[in-house]
Order: C-alpha cells, then sequence, then structure tokens
C-alpha cells in the first residue's frame, strides 16, 4: 500500500482515517516529486474500500491536525489546543475533472444558494490555466457569509488552494485545502469560533466511475451554556460537509 506503481517509492502515510486526514491536509501543497500527495491517495483508496458504506455519511471524528502543519500557512502562530474535527465520505457519478471546475469556476452562492449569503473570491493565480488542466496549483482569498445552522450566521474570511495531483495508480486526483484567516464574525454570543481548517480529497471510483471523496473540518470553538452540545455542533458539521457534496454534484448534473 505504501508503493506506487511500478518502481516509484513513496514516503509512508498514515492508513487510519484520523491520520490520514490530518497529514492530507498538511501536504496538501507538497511539490508533486515528494510523492505524499500520492501516497496519501493510495491509503485513503483503500481505507473507501473498505469503509466506504451508508455509515460513512453519518460522519467519523477525526482529532489529529498537527500544529506545524498550521503553523505553516504563514497566518501567524496558533494552538491547537481543545481542536475537534469530523470527516464524512461521500461517492458520487460525476468526474473530478467535472467536479472540481465547477468548483473553482462558480461561485459558492450559486451552488449553495440557502448556505451562502455572499461569497467574493480574488484569485491568486490562473484560474483558467487551472481549469483547462495545464496548471496544477491555483489559490484564492474569500469573503464569505455563510448561513451555518439554527438561524446562526458568520462572516468568514479564509484561503483555499486547490490541486491537481497526477498519480500513477489512478491518474490525476485533486484536493482542495481551506483555512479561516481570522476568527468568525457570529450572530450570537454562545459561539465562538477561532479557527477551522477543511480538506476535500477525490479520487477517482474506477470500479463504478464517477468519484469517491472524503472531507474532513476542524475547529477551534468555544460553546457557551445557551449553545447545542458538542456531539450535536459536530452533526451539524457532517451535515453541512455531505449537503455541499450533493450541492456539487446537483449543480454539475443540472449542467
Amino acid at each position: 500500500m505504501l508503493l506506487g506503481a511500478g518502481c516509484k517509492k513513496l514516503p509512508e502515510a498514515p492508513q487510519t482515517l484520523d491520520e490520514l486526514c490530518g497529514y492530507m491536509f498538511e501536504h496538501a501543497d507538497d511539490d508533486p516529486s515528494t510523492g505524499a500527495l500520492e501516497a496519501a491517495t493510495i491509503n485513503l483508496d483503500a481505507w473507501l474500500d473498505t469503509n466506504i458504506d451508508q455509515t460513512t455519511t453519518t460522519g467519523y471524528a477525526v482529532n489529529t491536525l498537527s500544529d506545524d502543519a498550521v503553523n505553516a500557512l504563514n497566518d501567524g502562530t496558533r494552538s491547537l489546543d481543545g481542536v475537534r474535527g469530523a470527516a464524512v465520505g461521500f461517492t458520487s457519478t460525476v468526474a473530478i475533472n467535472d467536479l472540481m471546475v465547477a468548483n473553482v469556476a462558480t461561485n459558492p452562492m450559486d451552488i449553495q444558494p440557502t448556505t451562502y449569503v455572499t461569497s467574493t473570491r480574488t484569485f491568486n493565480g490562473d484560474e483558467q490555466c487551472f481549469i483547462d488542466g495545464d496548471c496544477l496549483s491555483l489559490e484564492a482569498e474569500t469573503f464569505s457569509t455563510i448561513n451555518l445552522a439554527l438561524g446562526v450566521t458568520a462572516d468568514v474570511n479564509s484561503m483555499v488552494q486547490w490541486r491537481w495531483v497526477d498519480t500513477s495508480d489512478f491518474g490525476r486526483v485533486a484536493i482542495e485545502r481551506t483555512w479561516m484567516r481570522v476568527p468568525a464574525t457570529l450572530n450570537v454570543t454562545y459561539l465562538t469560533v477561532d479557527q477551522q481548517y477543511y480538506t476535500w480529497m477525490f479520487i477517482p471510483n474506477n470500479d463504478a466511475g464517477g468519484s469517491r471523496s472524503i472531507q474532513a473540518t476542524w475547529m477551534v470553538a468555544t460553546l457557551g451554556s445557551a449553545a447545542p452540545p458538542e456531539n450535536v455542533v459536530l452533526g451539524i458539521v457532517v451535515n453541512s460537509m455531505t449537503n455541499g457534496a450533493q450541492a456539487l454534484d446537483d449543480f454539475v448534473l443540472a449542467e
């Protein structure tokens, strides 16, 4: 599982979902020559082979995210004390290229109009070159107002990065990485979200066509006495990721 096709030797990547999600986030912008994302893809595909079923959509707790990973983001030193996270799997009949292109080229408000109140992006790089597949990476700074759940809205300033990754076993795969640059501004006082990190990896579903993916979100948040219990909040996060994947799927299929 740790060796790619042919004679190319890849670095060792974790095999448990908890550690694997953190590894994907940490290595999302590695130079392709390191092989880190290819190794992650192999292990993620093996995990999905065993675990992708109806229960996967209910989500998994993931709490492994390293200080080195977040402090390498160049937005200041951060402490991950109290970090909590969740991951969820999704299977799509849509090819990775179509999903990724729509994800990059379309304003999130058009994909999830009930979730995004406002959303603007400033790209750093050649958007069309990435969409055409000729450039392997692209990033953007985003400013959004988002409906979370239970009447809570958040103003969020984030960085988002997209990558194409060429692999020996699967062809081209894709990964997105996002992090909040500053604490979110919420319309309630019983909840604060000081940090949020997110990754989404897409792999071709070679057996059935289409694609499979894993999303993971980590947060450093404070829940006041009036807030829902932590398990309810994590359930909302899982539902948000599942709904986002389904909305992107539906958007592409409707085009």
